[in-house]
């Protein structure tokens, strides 16, 4: 019995798993999505936005279910540092403020499409200093 139901439940699995590789693919895109290249504070940067797969699994005894779903991550490198992640993204037209949370600090970016190019600042010690981006 306990075999079979594990054997139901893998193969359920391995269905939601395959269903759910085209759902971040389908998700509606945003102008912040991709690769860009700033200057953070006169550094050279890169920044990533993009929707990726987010399954949810939940289980009850032996029996587990999971669901599809997406979600926006996003990845700051300064300089060639080590990626750190950026999460909150909140757009209002061409407004966009997220969380770098490396400091737990709030960026803000404002994005001209006409250049493809975004300005704004970031805050650190409660003090701004300049972002710029240009999508790659």
């Amino acid at each position: 019995m306990i075999r079979t139901s594990l054997k139901r439940t893998f193969s359920a699995l391995a269905l939601l798993s395959l269903a759910s590789l085209s759902s971040a693919s389908q998700a509606p895109s945003q102008w912040y999505f991709g690769t860009w290249n700033c200057l953070i504070d006169g550094r050279n940067a890169q920044m990533v936005w993009k929707v990726v797969d987010d399954p949810k699994t939940s289980c009850n005894g032996d029996v587990c279910t999971t669901s599809s779903g997406v979600a926006i991550r996003g990845w700051f490198n300064d300089s060639g540092s080590r990626w750190v992640p950026l999460e909150s993204p909140r757009t209002v037209g061409n407004d966009f403020r997220f969380t770098y949370t490396g400091d737990r600090t709030s960026w803000f970016l404002r994005y001209d499409p006409s250049s493809r190019s975004a300005v704004g600042n970031t805050v650190w010690q409660s003090k701004a200093y300049p972002l710029s981006c240009v999508k790659g």
